[in-house]
């Protein structure tokens, strides 16, 4: 195992100084092929340097490597360009002033005495805020052209397929990937988390009856699920476009490959979400016929399962729509909690006290399965709003760059960015989703891209 384990540290300083290197000579286009190729492995890479090498500390400078690239490349394009960030000529849009204002917001409550989370605790959890702050404003500074795009859409799908064979082989095999990279001793030593659940790693990894989920090369079945949204919004929107019948049955067969891979993740809030996502995309592109199809498979799966399938399912449907459910009545605790929280301290009780992230004492968090209340509890009402509506100015204009570029491959940048950040509404309101490394940060970099269209082709032409 250390050979592998050295290997992979050999590749991923390598690949660390190729990006650094071509984003010194101002290209942060390689920031985001940094997200593409060491996101979704990000955890298995620790898990693989920790089991051959058996070093804590090496894996602690793994896991903060990425901080390292992404505030390096940050400052590079803030202070590094020829003229200076004084001198530059930018011209910020509402979107920019929002996520501008949450950072500022984040500093603020870092700074001050508020919370009973120490002082490093509060600097590690806002290091995790910024970083979405960041991806986004690198990905308004970044150029994709059409062969760009397209290099990028092959990678999204080699991971969405990789994906669904690592998940098949784990439920042929009955085993987790993690289990045989040691998850359950590398979190407790680590992470200072104790295994749990039926599989010795936690009980994310599980279903209700003590079923597996699966996570492929991802950290969790949550992450591996809320990436398949954004794999589901690239071969929904390709299999509507396509002009070739070659074509639609390629990207037909990888919306199967997708499907099946929810089966395997077993996130029910993805599921949703992947409905939610094919209905806005097949309303969006006026495909009223497949809608209607939809629908009335819809209507039966509802008939079928009321009337004809298990009572075990019916039971565990039930069970999750009424609160019952282990999983579901977790979620309701956290979310009453944390609306407490809120309407007690409208003003926050301070970074570093909500939500699963790296800094967060789980002895004196409040709420954790909703993101939205997170950061509401952490920075009150107004740290509420200004994400909200991060969120929703985002989707808003991606839209009208969708509608109204004349460009292909921006048109597929929005669309992909549109409906993943609509899709990822669900996961966000029960779980801490922003954590989820590759699908939260690829998707804020491509609104961020999205964002200059914007102010290019539209906010500019309204101006004029």
């Amino acid at each position: 195992m250390i050979a592998v384990a050295t290997i992979v540290l050999i590749l991923y300083i390598g690949f660390i100084g190729f990006v650094l290197k071509k984003t010194f000579e101002g290209d942060a286009y390689y920031l985001l092929l940094y997200i593409l190729f060491t996101l979704p492995f990000y955890t298995t890479f620790q898990l693989v340097i920790f089991k051959g090498f058996d070093l804590s500390f090496l894996v602690d400078l793994f896991k903060y490597s990425k901080d390292f690239v992404f505030f390096t490349g940050f400052f590079v394009f803030i202070f590094g360009k020829k003229e200076s960030f004084i001198q530059y000529k930018w011209q910020p849009t509402l979107l920019d002033k929002l996520f501008l204002g949450f950072m500022t917001l984040t500093l603020i409550y870092t700074l001050i005495p508020l919370g009973e989370a120490p002082f490093l605790s509060k600097i590690i959890y806002a290091k995790n805020t910024f970083l979405i702050g960041i991806v986004y404003f690198l990905g308004r500074h970044t150029n994709i052209d059409k062969q760009r795009w397209r290099f990028i859409v092959k990678v999204l799908i080699y991971l969405s397929v990789g994906s669904f064979l690592f998940a098949l082989t784990e439920t042929i095999l009955g085993m987790h990937l993690q289990n045989i990279l040691d998850y359950g001793r590398f979190n407790l030593l680590i992470n200072d988390i104790f295994p749990s659940g039926n599989y010795g790693l936690s009980w994310t990894f599980e279903r209700q009856g003590g079923f597996p989920r699966y996570a492929a090369f991802f950290a969790n079945p949550l992450e591996f699920s809320a990436s398949l949204l954004l794999f589901l919004s690239l071969g929904l929107h390709y299999l509507l476009h396509s002009k070739y019948n070659i074509n639609r049955l390629a990207y037909l067969c990888l919306l199967i490959l997708v499907t099946l891979s929810f089966y395997f993740s077993y996130s029910r809030g993805a599921i949703i979400a992947s409905g939610i996502i094919v209905f806005f995309s097949l309303l969006l592109e006026k495909k009223y016929h497949l809608l209607r199809i939809v629908l009335t498979l819809v209507v039966m799966a509802v008939i079928y399962i009321s009337f004809f399938s298990s009572k075990e399912l019916q039971y565990f449907i039930l069970d999750t729509l009424s609160f019952q459910n282990t999983s579901s009545l977790g979620h309701l605790l956290e979310w009453l909690e944390g609306i407490s929280s809120m309407i007690q301290n409208p003003m926050g009780i301070g970074i570093a006290m909500s939500g699963n992230a790296n800094g967060v004492d789980q002895a004196l968090k409040i709420g954790g399965e909703n993101q939205f209340l997170i950061y509401g509890v952490q920075m009150g009402f107004l740290g509420l709003l200004i994400y909200v509506s991060m969120l929703i100015k985002g989707i808003k204009n991606s839209l009208k760059v969708f509608k109204r570029s004349s460009k292909n491959h921006v048109k597929s940048i929005s669309f992909v960015a549109a409906a993943t950040k609509i899709g990822l509404l669900i996961p966000l309101f029960t779980a801490n989703a922003e954590l989820y490394l590759f699908v939260a940060f690829l998707s804020w970099f491509l609104i961020g891209y999205v964002e200059t269209q914007y102010l290019k082709n539209i906010l500019n032409r309204n101006i004029q």
